[in-house]
């Protein structure tokens, strides 16, 4: 098999209400059988999803159903959604970059790769398939790397499960992500800083299908990580990610933290919602006292747990029966 990567050089500036399937078509011959891979920001030019806003904050939480983590930078606050249009990404996929106004998203990218796709088939007389590529980091790994934000007409997934490796062992967990490795793929001959925001992708004619595919995306049960470490410890203290109270209890930092500030925030948070209990923190200690027997345990086993989010090691002593200092170290 010989698969061919070809840029779609020549496009001009993408402006709202261009026919962006007349561009691509004009630009290279599409035969039977190509995937165009297209990055989603040009679509989004082209659908007019230009945003001029002073709060890119609000807009990133307007285009999120749940903040997965958040971290403050010398910048201001960067997010990790899971997006309106469906992947988990920072900063809910909205771009600024090579576009002086902020772009969000198609809100459904797999119609936005229909549509596309319909109009370069009846430009061309081709059978086709469209992905719709964006750019995201991942888990555990360094650096980017393009994914299928949308398709349309393409075999998304190769399930191998059932089938034999070459040791007769059964490929028991194996599917294959053939949407995200075409994208990534096409991402080779394409890119932000040579303005090629289109590739095709030849030689793979036998993924395209009109069958329905299944969805990408991880959810409920098969989701292990809708949580980042800290805020699943914080959701479960009751300060919700992208909440005002996750501002105010203070959010972690993305670089390194003196320990007072992350005692700090500990403290601030195991308090947030809580009867009064008188609280007193210093450098590396914090003590608790209160006539209230119940509201003083609460807190205390409180903040033990939002210092272990925080990575801090601690050990308490009991001062006496309404008195309690915790100490933590590194």
């Amino acid at each position: 098999m010989t698969l061919t990567l070809l840029p779609v050089t020549g496009l001009p500036e993408i402006e709202a209400g261009d026919d962006l399937a007349a561009l691509i078509a004009g630009s290279i011959p599409l035969q039977d059988g190509d995937i165009v891979v297209v990055t989603s920001k040009v679509v989004s030019k082209a659908l007019g999803l230009r945003v001029i806003t002073d709060d890119r904050q609000a807009l990133v939480l307007a285009n999120s159903t749940a903040v997965v983590a958040e971290r403050a930078t010398a910048a201001g606050v960067t997010r990790i959604v899971v997006a309106t249009s469906g992947p988990v990404m920072t900063g809910a996929g909205i771009d600024a970059s090579n576009s002086e106004e902020l772009l969000l998203l198609p809100p459904d990218p797999d119609g936005a790769a229909g549509d596309l796709r319909a109009a370069l088939e009846s430009a061309t007389g081709a059978r086709l398939a469209v992905v719709l590529s964006d750019t995201s980091g991942r888990p555990w790994r360094a650096g980017l790397t393009d994914f299928a934000l949308g398709t349309s007409g393409l075999q998304r997934l190769d399930d191998l499960r059932g089938l034999a490796d070459t040791h007769g062992r059964d490929l028991a967990v194996t599917i294959r992500n053939l949407a995200d490795e075409i994208a990534c793929a096409a991402d080779l001959v394409k890119g932000k800083v040579e303005r090629v925001p289109v590739a095709v992708v030849r030689g793979l004619a036998g993924l395209l299908t009109n069958t329905p595919q299944p969805t990408l995306i991880r959810t409920g049960p098969t989701d292990w990580f809708a949580l980042g470490r800290h805020e699943a410890v914080r959701d479960a203290l009751g300060v919700t990610p992208g909440s005002p109270d996750a501002e105010r209890v203070g959010l972690p930092a993305a670089g390194e933290e003196p320990v007072t500030d992350r005692l700090r925030r500990a403290v601030r948070t195991a308090a947030h919602g809580q009867a009064p209990v008188a609280v007193h923190v210093d450098d590396q200690t914090v003590e608790l006292s209160g006539d209230d027997a119940v509201a003083l345990g609460r807190l205390w086993a409180r903040v033990e747990v939002a210092l272990t989010g925080e990575r801090l090691a601690w050990r308490t002593e009991r001062l006496g029966p309404q008195r309690v200092r915790i100490t933590v170290h590194t």
